[in-house]
């Protein structure tokens, strides 16, 4: 391993211990978290957070659904895995009896 990519490395795991410690990171570091930091550390340092500022043993979390009448999407965003473009032959749109 390079000395630069030990050192980014490094860098990445203090900023993950001092958000996870409750510290505010800057736009900048969350980008670089979000782009670099490994999935489960990330995960980690979220809930080694959220254990902080609710100790209690119990987790709760929010159950969301949404009917997604049609997958055609001319955004493009990263948000969602499953959209298609208008005219690819694997669109679909819920006529309202369906929904």
């Amino acid at each position: 391993m390079a000395i630069s990519e030990a050192k980014s490395r490094t860098d990445l795991s203090v900023l993950l211990d001092s958000a996870a410690q409750g510290q505010r990171v800057s736009r900048e570091e969350a980008l670089r978290l979000f782009r670099e930091a490994d999935l489960l550390d990330l995960g980690r340092a979220a809930d080694l957070r959220r254990a902080a500022m609710h100790p209690e043993a119990q987790v709760t979390f929010i159950l969301d659904r949404n009917i997604n009448y049609t997958n055609v999407c001319n955004v493009y965003c990263k948000f969602c895995a499953f959209y298609r473009r208008p005219g690819h032959e694997e669109t679909y749109v819920l006529t309202r009896e369906e929904l």
